[in-house]
Order: structure tokens, then C-alpha cells, then sequence
């Protein structure tokens, strides 16, 4: 008689055997989940469903989770409103900026902490650089129209009062280097006017106004490029400086 072969004994789950977090409800690990699968569960929760597999499972486990709450145990500001939005719109102006050789991933895991109170970092990631780069384009194109305007028209030289225009004209860096160097504080208006033949070239009372502007511009671009560490104002100061000194 042929022998019967002996059914293997079923092996019994450990009671203690912790389970699994990434089940729900009697479900597979979403790791072994198919897209397909993953997009369901996305659907059911009104989430996104793009992306790979990858951030398909990370946006269902931050789902999971509960919203996140920041330092003080609150929910964040509205994105469009956050910290958080405003500092990435800097970083995505600045072309300096690291996170333009980074992924989005790890521009949202690794470079500002409070990137991480948003679960749709990547849609929102996504939205405001095409904002931004449609907004740079339309300056460009609005650059080239301009440009082209004034090729097409160009500036007579002098204005309907009859001297020159002052933006452009030599006087224009002339004054700002004497300002620079104070030498306004040395004499009068009348007598800097005729100092040099470039400033003769204007009405005393004119000179006299592009004079008082030009103080109370570079005393204003001090204050604020130390106040808000504005790089431009810095850089403009700074070549009106090195120009001051060569004269």
C-alpha cells in the first residue's frame, strides 16, 4: 500500500507578535500594496493620487497619523499665509540657494523643519514654482517689449524745460559720488553746482533738488540694507563707494 504522507502542522502565530503598522482594517502593509491599491485608499480620504509609489504610501501614513501639530501642540497656519511658504518662495527666487540641486523629498525632510507640518508639500512645492516661473517669464517677455519700445522711440536729449534728462546723464554718478564723500557738507548747493560742468548742464534750483534727494536716498538705502540685509542696496552702495574713492 502506498504511504500517506503526513500533512506539515500549521505553524501558529506568536501571541505576543507585535502588528504591523502599516495595516488597517485587516489590510495588506501598504509596501505590498500595488499602485492601483494605493490610489484607492488615497481616493477614499480625498488626498492627492499622484506621484510613486513611494509618496503615494508617505501621504497615507502622514494621513494616518492625524494632522501634525506644531512646538506648541497647534495646527499650522493655512499654507497660503505660513512662514513656511514664504521662505521657500525665497530660497526658489534666490538662485544661490541649495534646494535647486536637491529633490523635493529632501527640500520637505531636510531643510526647513516647518515644511513638515504640511503633508501636501509636494502639490503645494509644485503649484508655487509654476506660479513663480510663469511670472518669470512674463517679465522677461515684458522686458523685451520695453526694450523694444525704446529702441523705437527714443529719448531726445533734452526735456520739454529744456535741459537733459537726469537719469543717465554723467551728473547723475557725479553727484553720488560727492555725496558719498560728503562733499556737500562742505560748501553750498550753489557752489557744488558749479564745481563741476557736468552739474552746469542743469538749472541751480534743479541741481539743487537732485542734490537733496540723493542725501536722503543714500541715508535711506544705509538704514534699510543693515535693517533688512538687503544684498542689492549693499552692492549698490558698495560701487558708489569705489567709485567715490577714485575721485
Amino acid at each position: 500500500m502506498p504511504t500517506r504522507v503526513q500533512p506539515k502542522p500549521r505553524q501558529k502565530r506568536p501571541k505576543n507578535r507585535p502588528a504591523d503598522k502599516n495595516k488597517k482594517d485587516g489590510q495588506k502593509p501598504l509596501e505590498d500594496m500595488k499602485n492601483n491599491e494605493l490610489k484607492d485608499i488615497l481616493k477614499q480620504t480625498g488626498l492627492p493620487v499622484t506621484g510613486n509609489k513611494e509618496v503615494l504610501i508617505e501621504r497615507i501614513k502622514m494621513y494616518r497619523e492625524g494632522p501634525p501639530l506644531d512646538d506648541n501642540g497647534k495646527p499650522p497656519p493655512a499654507w497660503q499665509g505660513s512662514d513656511a511658504k514664504k521662505k521657500l518662495q525665497r530660497d526658489l527666487l534666490d538662485r544661490t540657494s541649495p534646494i535647486h540641486n536637491m529633490s523635493v523629498g529632501t527640500i520637505w525632510k531636510k531643510t526647513d523643519p516647518r515644511y513638515l507640518l504640511y503633508p501636501n508639500f509636494r502639490k503645494n512645492f509644485k503649484d508655487l514654482k509654476e506660479k513663480l516661473d510663469k511670472e518669470k517669464k512674463r517679465c522677461e517677455l515684458d522686458d523685451i517689449k520695453a526694450a523694444r519700445h525704446i529702441k523705437n522711440n527714443p529719448r531726445s536729449r533734452l526735456n520739454k524745460r529744456g535741459y537733459p534728462h537726469w537719469n543717465g546723464h554723467p551728473a547723475q554718478k557725479k553727484l553720488q559720488e560727492d555725496v558719498c564723500n560728503k562733499r556737500h557738507e562742505k560748501m553750498k548747493p550753489s557752489q557744488l553746482h558749479l564745481k563741476r560742468k557736468e552739474y552746469q548742464e542743469f538749472p541751480s534750483n534743479i541741481f539743487r533738488v537732485r542734490l537733496n534727494r540723493e542725501v536722503d536716498k543714500q541715508r535711506g538705502l544705509q538704514y534699510w540694507a543693515h535693517k533688512r540685509n538687503l544684498e542689492g542696496m549693499k552692492r549698490h552702495l558698495k560701487s558708489i563707494e569705489e567709485r567715490a574713492k577714485q575721485n
